[in-house]
């Protein structure tokens, strides 16, 4: 069979000379990209993303939706930037309460969907870091961060985020997670995540990824989802090509937005935030653990 082999590949590759139209979903029709997750953080601010898909093979940073009214029940997200729409300051959701977000954009279209806070599935009492690794700032280096507190029982789902000094990495990067870690428990020194500082990773997404130094403050926070926003996540972090979060994709994730040609989620999450000041960058343990030392 082998002296076949090269022969019948030699004329597949001959007899292909058919041009394939290689389009995706979104160059047929132009879908508006919705991010909208708001919290109950008075302090942050709440706003909701409006933008246009771009064909998952074009390169070209997505166009943003400018004009549009966006509400939520009574309240008016205002256009402070283009495409970018917040709620006044001082704004935030509250348990029990629905929320009913609608967007109307310039040339008529419109767009409705429903929310509720999940029930806050876990209180962060604090956090602490410990040094993993690399003991020069000449090369990357690598920090443990650990938290402490209470996991209710009830099956809940999680995004975890952190910040430096206040910054944040981009909401793509975030971690999505069930409960099957913590697993309705008392939590003392869970290491939850881990903090990679590079100068590469500083040049391109910020001081979220300095090295740590003396004085720094890093911040944890623990996002409680529901069932859906969570399969949505997890969808969008699965077909994933590139950040940040609506850059081109390989297939399309679940909506809850109603209207035509819409890609996103709308969700109403509780957040759970501690912070600890970096004393010593390169302490190669947990101090809350070991408070004598």
């Amino acid at each position: 069979m082998r002296k076949y082999l090269l022969p019948l590949l030699a004329f597949i590759l001959c007899a292909c000379t058919e041009k394939v139209d290689l389009r995706s979903r979104s160059d047929y029709h132009d879908y508006l990209a919705v991010e909208a997750t708001l919290t109950d953080r008075p302090e942050d601010p709440q706003q909701i993303v409006l933008s246009r898909t771009i064909s998952y093979f074009h390169t070209e940073t997505q166009p943003m939706v400018k004009g549009a009214s966006v509400k939520v029940n009574d309240v008016t997200f205002s256009e402070k930037e283009p495409g970018i729409y917040r709620a006044p300051e001082g704004y935030a959701c509250e348990p029990g309460v629905e929320y009913k977000l609608r967007i109307r954009l310039p040339e008529g279209d419109t767009y409705e969907a429903e929310a509720e806070m999940p029930e806050a599935g876990f209180r962060m009492d604090a956090i602490d870091y410990a040094f993993a690794g690399g003991m020069t700032m000449d090369s990357d280096s690598l920090w443990t961060v650990a938290v402490w507190g209470l996991e209710k029982d009830i099956d809940s789902y999680y995004l975890l985020t952190h910040a430096v000094n206040g910054n944040y990495p981009p909401f793509s990067m975030a971690l999505v997670s069930d409960d099957k870690f913590f697993n309705s428990n008392d939590v003392k020194g869970f290491p939850i995540t881990a903090l990679l500082q590079s100068e590469y990773l500083r040049k391109e997404y910020g001081d979220c990824f300095k090295y740590l130094e003396r004085g720094d403050e890093i911040t944890l926070e623990i996002w409680t989802l529901d069932k859906g926003y969570y399969d949505f996540l997890l969808s969008l972090t699965m077909n994933s090509v590139s950040i940040p979060l609506f850059t081109p994709q390989p297939a399309n994730v679940p909506t809850n937005i109603r209207g035509e040609h819409v890609l996103g989620y709308f969700a109403v999450c509780p957040v759970a935030r501690a912070s600890v000041e970096v004393e010593d960058p390169f302490r190669p343990y947990f101090k809350r653990m070991f408070p004598f030392l």
